[in-house]
């Protein structure tokens, strides 16, 4: 049992069931789950650590084994699984509308942020500007996972979520390049710091960075993008660029951290319509789960490592990481006042309520403690400046996931952002009569059922949350906008439905979903679709080109594509206006609102109408061919769909679907060539 490996996979067994343990028994705890793992990682190494049990025995030692991971295993091993799928599970366009503040909190912000703890530090213990510098850098990363959770539990606010998590995946870029920067510096081997020769290599580990991962990113989709349903495959692939692109871009010395952003928004975008539609739910519940595991074992190791190879006999340094932990917030919350007046002012702006919030997640977690664990193993730095770099980051460490981490949930119910902003409320709300109303009509037809004969149908009243109506206090142009918002939305959810189902292409689906977002920004409407409008005007090509005879095969071809997608993103845009349509009674917030939208639908309707005819008459053969072309594809894809009904509800086994699949899945790569 004295094994390293063996204890090692008992360690990470007994997490899990740690982690299952405490996430089943906190369901409804106000404590995070990740600040509880800390706490147990802390109470396991303190049982080692005061010789509490023999140190002779298997658990002794496997919880040794653990304290003394090497800390870039734990950034190699775990950080490509987080940072993957943190960015991948972001909305690309929303973080695109943010970057503006991402990037300032993440650059800006964090340089601000490390040259103030440096003099903090500098001041409270008489370091080095090297050194300062340094620890000032890895403690600017943030790792806000409790915060992001509990926004998304709480209150589900989209811009306040993505720019916390997109300025921590950013920072942590930042952070880890500023402190390889100035390694040498502290070291001494390092003579001088310029700055010019600074911003010079920190653009050049950025910008290769992002180069590494949208090239491995583009290839790995370009792979993918030849396969049908094979999701052994395609996940695979999604890991191995994963843990490819950060183990490259760390090996010729750029930012693993951008590059891994980089990646995962290529998987988020491009990839949405490379990966296959069948398995692209599924992927990113693999990887969701993939981070719960990392988060399970990384926040258990960061406890017991804490322990560890932290010294607690000298009562100055407590006194010391109290007061830096204070000097810690107040710089944060400086940081963020003085990027305000620019942050009201790009992206999507920024309420003093959730520069608060921004301020209050600024948790430090595994990033830091890492970066401090391999200075700590490194014999060239003096051994009192070591000790004290690792007791002071992982103390605050410790007490901003303790402290920050357990009390969000009041800051936001103090700051009202614990609950939905109040017109999307009322928005849900409507949705939730409709539910009803529902499930009253589904009642009364059980209730002629003999085996429910019996049931009273005012029971139903328990079962059903009627709410309170909140339309009559908020505005009425708030609420006009969640609807319209919320029509958008439904509208963008069915051209991925109509591409899983095979109604439109993988080109097709990006023009009309991109369509979607470009209308949700500012004040969203149904109409008018400007870029909509433009490719279904009558492009025509100069006569003299089909008279070359070298260009007359060129324009055919051209125009073939062309009129091939612009007639595949009318027939889905129509489609989704229907499915719209079919939502206006049961959301709108009144009857002139909901007229309002239907004749915007027309409106759209009529525009796609238009140019479906002028194809018909100036194209009258190229018709017929998209047409069979859509309907092979549709043929196919319900042919899968009834495949896969009868394996499911026993009537195929599953080497006899398979099969039958394989077949299908042939003929769906000749019809796409």
């Amino acid at each position: 049992m004295h094994s390293s490996g063996l204890s090692i996979i008992v360690f990470v067994v007994f997490s899990l069931i740690i982690g299952a343990v405490l996430k089943a028994l906190m369901r409804t705890s106000r404590m995070p789950y990740t600040v509880i793992l800390l706490l147990v990682g802390i109470g396991i190494g303190a049982i080692n650590h005061f010789a509490i049990i023999d140190s002779e025995s298997s658990l002794s030692v496997m919880i040794h084994q653990v304290g003394e991971i090497d800390p870039h295993l734990i950034l190699f091993l775990f950080l490509p699984t987080l940072i993957f799928e943190s960015a991948y599970s972001m909305e690309p366009h929303l973080f695109f509308r943010i970057l503006p503040q991402i990037a300032l909190l993440a650059i800006v912000g964090l340089i601000i942020s490390m040259i103030l703890s440096a003099f903090a530090v500098h001041w409270l213990l008489s370091w080095g500007i090297g050194a300062s510098l340094l620890f000032g850098a890895l403690i600017s990363a943030t790792d806000p996972v409790a915060v992001v959770a509990l926004l998304k539990e709480k209150s589900s606010r989209k811009r306040l979520e993505t720019l916390i998590d997109g300025e921590s995946l950013l920072n942590d870029g930042t952070a880890i390049v500023f402190f390889t920067l100035f390694y040498g510096f502290a070291l001494g081997t390092t003579v001088e710091v310029n700055s010019l020769a600074v911003v010079g290599e920190f653009i050049w580990v950025v910008s290769a960075g992002l180069a590494i991962g949208a090239f491995i990113g583009w290839s790995s989709l370009s792979m993918i993008g030849k396969l049908i349903n094979q999701p052994l495959i395609e996940i695979t692939i999604s890991i191995s660029s994963a843990y490819l692109t950060f183990i490259v871009a760390e090996y010729v010395h750029v930012s693993g951290v951008v590059a891994l952003v980089a990646l995962a928004l290529m998987y988020s975008t491009l990839g949405r319509t490379r990966i296959s539609p069948e398995i692209s739910h599924f992927l990113h519940q693999f990887w969701e789960m993939l981070s719960y595991l990392a988060n399970t074992l990384i926040f258990l190791i960061v406890g017991i490592v804490i322990i560890t190879h932290t010294k607690f006999d000298t009562p100055k340094l407590w006194v010391i990481l109290i007061v830096l932990y204070l000097f810690l917030m107040v710089i944060r919350a400086v940081t963020v006042a003085v990027l305000m007046p620019i942050l009201e002012r790009i992206g999507v702006g920024i309420t003093r309520e959730k520069a608060a919030v921004v301020v209050w997640g600024g948790l430090r977690g595994a990033v830091s403690l890492s970066l401090a664990l391999s200075l700590a193993q490194d014999t060239n730095v003096p051994i009192a400046l070591r000790e004290e770099i690792l007791f002071l980051t992982a103390g605050i460490v410790f007490l901003s996931i303790v402290i920050n981490g357990s009390s969000m949930e009041w800051l936001l119910k103090v700051l009202h952002l614990d609950k939905l902003p109040a017109a999307k409320e009322a928005s849900v709300q409507k949705a939730q009569q409709e539910i009803n109303e529902q499930m009253q009509s589904f009642f009364k037809i059980l209730r002629h059922n003999p085996f429910f004969d019996k049931v009273k149908l005012d029971s139903l009243d328990v079962l059903i949350n009627k709410g309170e109506d909140l339309s009559k206090s908020i505005e009425e142009e708030d609420i006009e906008v969640a609807f319209m918002r919320r029509l958008l939305e439904i509208e963008r959810s069915d051209y991925w439905r109509q591409f899983e189902e095979g109604h439109i292409g993988r080109q097709a689906t990006f023009i009309l979903s991109r369509s979607v977002e470009q209308a949700l920004d500012n004040t969203p409407m149904i109409t008018p679709r400007p870029d909509l409008e433009e490719l279904f005007k009558a492009h025509t090509s100069p006569k003299w080109m089909s008279s070359v005879p070298f260009m007359k095969e060129y324009v055919s071809n051209w125009r073939f594509t062309y009129l091939s997608l612009s007639y595949d993103v009318a027939r889905g845009f129509v489609t989704a206006q229907d499915e719209v349509e079919s939502h206006i009674q049961e959301l709108q917030p009144s009857q002139e609102s909901g007229d309002k939208v239907r004749d915007m639908i027309d409106k759209n309707r009529s525009m796609t109408f238009a140019y479906i005819r002028y194809i018909a008459k100036e194209y009258p053969d190229l018709i017929t061919q998209l047409q069979s072309k859509s309907a092979n594809r549709l043929l196919l894809n319900h042919e899968r769909s009834l495949i896969w009904q009868m394996e499911h509800e026993g009537v195929l086994e599953d080497a006899e679907a398979q099969h039958l699949i394989d077949n299908i899945e042939t003929k769906m790569r000749m019809n796409r060539s």
